[in-house]
């Protein structure tokens, strides 16, 4: 081994040692009932994401395949198990709650926490009084419910459900290194790796992977905070995997089976969160005539809705009513509305609409590529999202590793700064975003986009000449 790759594996290991001891000291600072903790997570977590860039940037490469899948699933594992004594976030404490409510024999689209019927179910959960948005019914789709009421018949342990939720994302990161297989990869190369490396190649699959798999977002999210998006990322990441082995496939009636399995795997993810319908357009293109399947994505969450009274009961009433009035954290629309749409009222309807019409106009303009145009969709979802929490970047994290668009991953780490907010001693105004906050967040991965442009324009030049 040269003198190159020896000093190249000394700084993978201190970054990777790095990145797993300052993931663990997260453990000191999550207690955020306690002055200053939130800013001291947030200094700690932004120190992870720098040592999770070098770690993933410097991945040997040159090691054997088989020593690479070592290392890679050991880091992995251990990432989510020094993770998951962290304090969980303030939404597991309403998948606990309604996940009870539903044993009593109660309906979480009915009885929102605060109802006087649930007084009794109230004085016997210590951890009520940490419940958000008391006075909204359920929000989440029917198969997220259903997920709660099964959890609630094993244990109250939040590590059950930090164990589901990690088990499904690192699901994800096999499924994720099944698309990086063969000839579905693109071929740029990675973020911080020489473009004359072998990007897309077999050998490499775990050095792409990493940057999922080994994101600190991704990590407290699920192992950490208990967010399930996790279990909605999975099928969505399936269903697009069996699109790519659709897209490959020669034998029409396999080409059938695979146009229904990634529908039911569509519908299945829509049923635990809504979020992957907006990819629906795309998987039309993507299957052609064979898009007639996607009839399934919706029968699916349509069924496990009449297990919760749709449509006498309007199940997805307090969505509607919940997205139209929460705002926080948002990429884009302050800047419209401090130059030249004004919002007082902070109501959102008019942002949801252009949302819905921005997918559609993406996914029409992006037909020929369905794959970039799923990214795109995801992408603009996030910007255009009246709110914004960490998690939701979960969401494209996934496409955006396959499709090495790497200025997301930097926004991955910077939205730790979202956790500020819960130190209301350095704002104005509770949970409103300050100038400063906003440049902290969206300067840096602006900044990578634009440096990533203008580095790929160079790049083609060269081949070019």
């Amino acid at each position: 081994m040269g003198a190159i790759n020896r000093f190249g594996l000394i700084r993978f290991s201190i970054a990777l040692v790095a990145e797993i001891v300052l993931l663990a000291s997260l453990n000191s600072f999550d207690d955020w009932t306690l002055e200053e903790m939130p800013v001291k997570f947030v200094a700690v977590a932004m120190l992870c994401g720098i040592a999770y860039f070098a770690a993933a940037g410097s991945f040997p490469v040159q090691l054997r395949p088989r020593v690479q899948s070592g290392i890679f699933w050991a880091v992995v594992v251990g990432l989510r198990l020094v993770a998951l004594p962290l304090a969980p976030g303030d939404d597991f404490w309403r998948y606990q709650w309604e996940g009870k409510i539903q044993q009593a024999g109660f309906n979480p689209y009915v009885n929102a926490p605060d109802d006087p019927q649930l007084e009794a179910m109230r004085s016997g959960f210590e951890a009520w009084h940490k419940i958000n948005h008391r006075d909204f019914r359920a929000i989440y789709p029917p198969g997220a419910e259903l997920l709660f009421a099964g959890l609630s018949r094993i244990s109250d342990s939040p590590l059950l459900y930090k164990l589901l939720f990690a088990g499904a994302d690192i699901a994800t990161i096999a499924v994720l290194l099944r698309l990086f297989r063969g000839a579905h990869a693109p071929s740029r190369a990675p973020f911080g790796a020489s473009p004359n490396g072998p990007a897309s190649s077999s050998e490499s699959r775990y050095a792409n992977a990493a940057w999922y798999a080994w994101n600190p977002l991704v990590i407290y999210s699920f192992a950490g905070a208990a967010h399930f998006d996790s279990l909605m990322i999975l099928p969505m990441l399936t269903g697009i995997l069996f699109l790519t082995r659709f897209e490959s496939e020669t034998e029409s009636r396999r080409k059938w089976w695979l146009a229904l399995a990634a529908s039911a795997a569509f519908g299945i993810a829509i049923s635990i969160k809504l979020v992957p319908a907006f990819l629906l357009l795309c998987c039309v293109f993507a299957l052609g005539y064979r898009a007639i399947t996607l009839a399934v994505s919706a029968v699916i969450p349509l069924l496990l809705s009449l297990l919760y009274g749709y449509p006498t009961i309007p199940i997805w009433d307090s969505l509607r009513r919940f997205a139209h009035v929460t705002r926080l954290n948002d990429l884009f629309w302050w800047l419209i509305e401090e130059t030249v749409w004004p919002n007082p009222h902070q109501k959102n309807y008019h942002y949801n609409v252009i949302l819905l019409i921005a997918v559609a106009v993406i996914s029409l303009i992006a037909w020929w590529n369905w794959k970039r145009a799923m990214l795109w969709v995801l992408g603009i979802t996030l910007i255009l999202s009246p709110v914004l929490h960490p998690w939701y970047c979960t969401w494209l994290l996934p496409l955006a590793t396959w499709r090495r668009a790497f200025a997301w991953h930097v926004l991955s780490i910077t939205l730790f700064a979202y956790y500020l907010f819960w130190n209301e001693r350095i704002f104005l105004l509770p949970w409103h975003s300050e100038p400063w906050l906003r440049v902290i967040i969206i300067g840096p991965p602006v900044a990578t986009a634009i440096w990533m442009g203008v580095t790929e324009r160079a790049r083609g030049r060269q081949r070019e000449g």
